[in-house]
């Protein structure tokens, strides 16, 4: 894929935030920006630091953030 590709994915996910709900739209921008990182490092800058966050919100439906331990046995 080239800069252009990810370029575009990036700003129709940005368009789709725009139209969601507060939650949807907070992990439609991290996914836009996970595709901004994807282009050429010369053409941008640094990196976002949301990348560097780990899976924390993939468990959001378990209320646990990333490493937490379950406290059901």
């Amino acid at each position: 894929m080239d800069d252009a590709f990810y370029k575009d994915r990036a700003r129709q996910i940005r368009q789709l935030a725009n139209e969601a709900d507060p939650f949807i739209k907070k992990r439609l921008l991290r996914l836009a920006s996970n595709y901004d990182a994807m282009t050429t490092p010369f053409a941008r800058g640094p990196a976002p630091s949301n990348l560097t966050e780990g899976p924390a919100d993939n468990l959001a439906e378990t209320g646990k953030g990333h490493g937490e331990k379950s406290t059901t046995s």
